[in-house]
């Protein structure tokens, strides 16, 4: 378990609702995660575990609640259905805080490892080419992909590519990682190299809201286990209790669906 002392909070989410036409994705989600700690949100599909993410980032807009990263706002409703932030300048703000690493890797086909790490913080960062190399050879060998650099996504495997994709958010030096499945697309041979990566950032200190069906991961390294069922976060806790004695039956119930398997 991950055992370091929660500090200040880094994202907040208060009241958050997100409906899709008339399914109630996200029912008034309340979650606060500290700085440093790494809290995995486990759940049947559907729960609404990936849109709670994606809200976070603001690739998907809630229609109700905060949220703040950092202790600034950064998405609120206010009176007659107006959201904030208003423009999308503000939201690259937001974005640029957080990083994301998704099921899927999304590199782009057509740039080489260092290529993909280094395009946002050239582009969007404005960071001088150099230093933008520079960081992205230290990321590369913290993945351990130090002989890449010059690969084409095509070249690498499954789990390569979603060590790229990680190295690339953290180029952006972000506050806190939001990682949505990152290991489902990946055959079962490639799924440890990603988590040692993972495992490697947790103990570095990264704050991470992690989205998994890897139960030992969430059980050994996750400072707190968030289970969400139905839109609604159910329960949540230390994972000695999530997994030893979970309070509801829910829980239970799923947690024995999933490690019967």
């Amino acid at each position: 378990m991950n055992d370091r002392r929660p500090t200040r909070p880094m994202i907040e989410v208060e009241g958050l609702h997100k409906h899709f036409g008339d399914n109630h994705v996200l029912r008034g989600i309340d979650l606060a995660i500290a700085a440093g700690e790494v809290v995995c949100v486990i759940g049947p599909s559907g729960s609404g575990k990936s849109t709670l993410l994606r809200c976070i980032n603001h690739l998907e807009v809630a229609e109700q609640g905060r949220i703040r990263i950092d202790g600034e706002l950064a998405y609120a409703t206010e009176k007659r259905g107006v959201f904030r932030p208003h423009s999308n300048r503000a939201i690259a703000a937001v974005r640029a805080q957080l990083g994301m690493v998704f099921q899927h890797f999304n590199l782009f086909p057509h740039l080489t490892a260092m290529g993909n790490i280094i395009e946002a913080p050239v582009h969007v960062l404005g960071k001088p080419k150099d230093l933008a190399r520079k960081r992205a050879r230290e990321l590369l060998t913290q993945v351990g992909l130090a002989d890449k650099e010059d690969a084409y996504p095509e070249e690498l495997s499954g789990g390569q590519q979603q060590r790229v994709a990680i190295a690339r958010a953290l180029a952006m030096d972000p506050k806190a990682m939001l990682m949505d499945e990152v290991t489902s697309a990946l055959d079962p041979e490639l799924v440890a190299e990603v988590l040692a990566t993972m495992r490697d950032l947790a103990a570095q200190g990264m704050t991470m809201l992690v989205v998994t069906h890897e139960m030992n991961f969430a059980r050994q390294v996750s400072s707190r286990v968030i289970f969400m069922d139905q839109g609604m976060i159910v329960e949540e806790d230390s994972p000695e209790h999530i997994f030893g004695a979970p309070r509801e039956r829910r829980t239970r119930d799923f947690l024995r669906t999933v490690l019967e398997r």
